[in-house]
């Protein structure tokens, strides 16, 4: 598919370089349709070592099936791909030596995904789209309702939560709570000495993230924490209002994600659809809505085109 994409009378594909806000250089992929159109959907990829250039087959998939539609898919690196990875930042007026910065899932923090979003969003209308979707998948997802609550000007019409996780619970699983705990108290000391970049020693388990994604990952009472199935299905690990960023989303909103998810445990997908729809608003249900792929996983593997056509005909219903 990758190959002859470029080639298609109907779609365009070219490598792009962006900037989020505090001129930190992105590079990205957009899908351009032959038509004059205004819009265009930007695409958030999940945690981890991983990014828009590595799931060609879904990113592909999308970006043909919006363009049926005449809309435009900007998918591109943020500052949380691959695990640990150098970055530069576009600004001559400082030293060569600050001119770079360490990013990556091990040093990310998620608040921090306003300033590449907003930096996608430029990206775009300087390119002449007016009529913005926000798109994202898996920690993704979980950055818009982190987005939606601290954008200053938030310019997108639409949203797509694809497959949002819980982080915070999953973590808290695989540590064991004696170990999630202390992990968090020590990740809190380093942050809080002055020390955010310091590795985490594998005891914690917690290696290799620094101190201050670590901390941003597991508390439960911090940003990262905006899709708490654990909490709402279990136990409760701290004080934070339940989805609270999810609960202020006031845009049309399509939920969706895989049928066999993966990361959702024993509540499943269909569970997690009944919190997230519990916790939703009457006025926001009006503009929302709740799918599942069926026989999908957590990345849609094998199902590419079953998601990528629900997207886009839930984008194009008026």
């Amino acid at each position: 598919m990758g190959n002859h994409l470029a080639e298609r009378e109907t779609l365009s594909l070219s490598f792009v370089s962006l900037l989020a806000t505090d001129k930190i250089k992105l590079p990205g992929l957009l899908y351009q349709p032959d038509s004059k159109t205004r819009k265009a959907a930007v695409w958030l990829h999940g945690m981890g070592d991983n990014g828009a250039f590595y799931n060609p087959e879904r990113i592909n998939t999308l970006g043909e099936a919006l363009a049926k539609n005449d809309v435009a898919l900007l998918a591109f690196n943020n500052r949380g791909a691959h695990n640990r990875k150098g970055l530069h930042i576009a600004d001559e007026t400082l030293p060569e030596e600050d001119q770079h910065f360490l990013g990556g899932t091990h040093y990310e923090l998620i608040a921090d995904c306003v300033k590449d979003i907003d930096g996608a969003a430029e990206f775009l209308k300087d390119q002449g789209f007016s009529e913005l979707y926000l798109m994202g998948h898996s920690t993704g997802a979980n950055k818009i309702c982190a987005y939606h609550v601290r954008a200053k000007k938030n310019p997108f019409k639409k949203y797509v939560l694809a497959g949002p996780g819980d982080d915070v619970g999953l973590f808290f699983t695989d540590l064991g709570e004696k170990r999630y705990w202390q992990a968090l108290k020590y990740a809190a000391a380093k942050t809080d000495q002055g020390d955010p970049l310091h590795t985490m020693p594998k005891y914690t388990g917690m290696y290799p993230f620094s101190a201050q994604s670590a901390h941003d990952i597991l508390d439960p009472d911090g940003a990262y924490n905006t899709c708490p199935y654990y909490e709402a299905s279990r136990e409760r690990l701290g004080k934070k209002p339940l989805f609270d960023e999810y609960r202020k989303i006031d845009k049309p909103t399509l939920v969706i994600f895989g049928q066999d998810d993966e990361f959702m445990g024993e509540l499943g997908a269909e569970g997690a659809l009944k919190l997230l729809m519990k916790h939703t608003s009457n006025a926001q249900l009006k503009q929302a809505d709740f799918m599942t792929v069926a026989g999908a996983d957590h990345g849609f593997h094998d199902h590419e085109q079953e998601f990528a056509e629900k997207v886009r005909d839930w984008l194009a219903y008026e």
